[in-house]
């Protein structure tokens, strides 16, 4: 990657942000767990955040990030908006354990804090992660597997599949169960005539089957193949369906290498589709390219590329011999590859 024309501090700019979103994403998850045990001013409920991550709002450095990343992250949740919601008011199975599963409800304490949405990136790539609280006690379905929460109904579920089931009609393909959040609210929709899931674990489909799909009342609309993802697309035509949803993995970091496999695989296909949390998807991906800039600026070449000690590594090898022979005269040029379209062509 030739980026000797731009200038320095440009580039040092642009590290530094991400840097800084890499921060306060971090910053903002340990919170959401520490918030479990602890109470804190409601009224200010940023500022609380603030001196959990030990800012100085007397640097300026600080009050940036502060005024950037932490204070537009944080916003208070309207019970009542999850509790009109299909799923919450229809859906309410007793709870099970077996075979190392249990299905449950977990209840958010008053002023928790917790994921609620996908990040926003604005245009010059500054991430904002955006967490929730509610002022009361708010539980949700969830399944454990060996006693760790597997998938849920969160309000970052509901919040961050609601474009995908708005924009789902005819008939519909979705990769991965869960508790079967989507696939029901999309059979509500009179625009959509079936939704087909892939789902591989066998005791996450009895699960739904035994205690969640008799509660529902569009059941006809529904069928489950036990099967792998990757095998399905490889042998089926995916023109019979209208619309394809993904969600096989657990969040942005776990899910960044099985998302690049889907979009390679799928990228002579022409059927709509949508991949769960894919704004944060490409941040993470983003990322990774910055990283390459950063390794450029310190002389890096391809022996540097040659092994791999993880995923990331992978991810990392392959966007260096990607962008190798690429050259950006400016800042603009650089920041251009950066855009969601143009990571998407890298992919």
């Amino acid at each position: 990657m030739n980026i000797k024309n731009i200038k320095k501090e440009d580039i040092a700019q642009l590290l530094l942000d991400k840097e800084m979103n890499i921060a306060a994403a971090q910053g903002l998850f340990e919170f959401c767990f520490y918030s479990a045990n602890h109470k804190f001013d409601h009224d200010n409920y940023a500022s609380s955040i603030a001196d959990f991550m030990e800012l100085n709002l007397e640097q300026q450095e600080d009050v940036l990030f502060y005024n950037t990343r932490i204070k537009p992250s944080v916003r208070k949740e309207d019970a009542k908006l999850y509790e009109d919601n299909y799923y919450r008011k229809s859906i309410k199975p007793q709870s099970f354990k077996g075979n190392g599963y249990e299905l449950c409800y977990l209840t958010i304490n008053p002023y928790q804090a917790l994921p609620v949405d996908d990040i926003l990136v604005d245009k010059d790539y500054i991430e904002v992660s955006r967490i929730g609280y509610f002022d009361k006690s708010f539980s949700y379905l969830a399944v454990k597997k060996d006693d760790v929460v597997w998938m849920s109904t969160d309000p970052n579920e509901i919040n961050t599949m609601k474009s995908s089931i708005e924009d789902a009609s005819g008939d519909v393909l979705a990769f991965g169960l869960g508790l079967g959040y989507f696939p029901i609210m999309c059979a509500i929709k009179s625009n959509v005539r079936s939704v087909t899931i892939i789902e591989k674990d066998r005791n996450i489909i009895d699960i739904f089957n035994k205690h969640i799909l008799p509660l529902f009342e569009y059941k006809d609309k529904i069928k489950i193949i036990c099967d792998d993802a990757y095998d399905y697309i490889n042998k089926t035509d995916l023109n019979n369906y209208n619309y394809l949803f993904i969600d096989i993995w657990h969040n942005a970091e776990d899910g960044l290498p099985l998302y690049l496999k889907f979009r390679r695989l799928l990228k002579r296909e022409t059927i709509k589709t949508s991949y769960w949390l894919e704004t944060s998807l490409l941040a993470m991906y983003r990322r990774c390219l910055l990283t390459v800039v950063e390794e450029s600026l310190n002389g890096a070449s391809d022996k540097d590329y040659k092994k791999a000690k993880n995923d990331y590594d992978v991810i990392i090898n392959d966007l260096y011999f990607k962008t190798k022979n690429m050259s950006f005269s400016s800042i603009d040029e650089l920041k251009k590859i950066l855009q969601d379209r143009e990571l998407i062509n890298l992919i």
